[in-house]
């Protein structure tokens, strides 16, 4: 099974997330991704902050961890400190086309469970232990 990490990256109410287009279809996606062999969930999303938006993070706390049986589990955590020029890399850097793009979205965080992110779903339950930890941490 896949193992993520999902990347809830937060400043001033709003989580930077990807609105993302392929094959003429719009979607958002949670920052992060796949982790690597050998690597530990710590290091899978502090390679995947950098690669994805080339900032350099404190890791925060843990929101959930979940599992979409037959197909990946999810390891979310807050980042609400962070240093960098956003700017986007990696293979997202290396595949981005006219029709396959990856665009930095700041979502205002009240409006996160009403739109359809992946991994989702995000619940109004994940939006408040994210305001909850986000305000401890900031």
């Amino acid at each position: 099974m896949r193992e993520r990490v999902s990347l809830y990256i937060y400043e001033n109410g709003r989580i930077l997330i990807f609105r993302r287009i392929k094959e003429n279809r719009a979607y958002y996606v949670a920052i992060g991704g796949g982790i690597e062999p050998g690597e530990t969930v710590a290091e899978a999303a502090i390679r995947e902050a950098k690669e994805e938006t080339n900032y350099d993070i404190v890791l925060g706390p843990l929101l959930w961890q979940r599992e979409q049986p037959g197909e990946y589990r999810e390891f979310a955590f807050l980042v609400t400190l962070f240093s960098g020029e956003l700017a986007l890399g990696g293979p997202e850097l290396a595949t981005q086309t006219l029709e396959n793009q990856h665009i930095f979205q700041w979502q205002p965080l009240d409006e996160l469970s009403q739109i359809d992110l992946f991994p989702g779903p995000v619940t109004a339950g994940h939006v408040a232990r994210i305001r909850e930890l986000a305000h401890s941490f900031t």
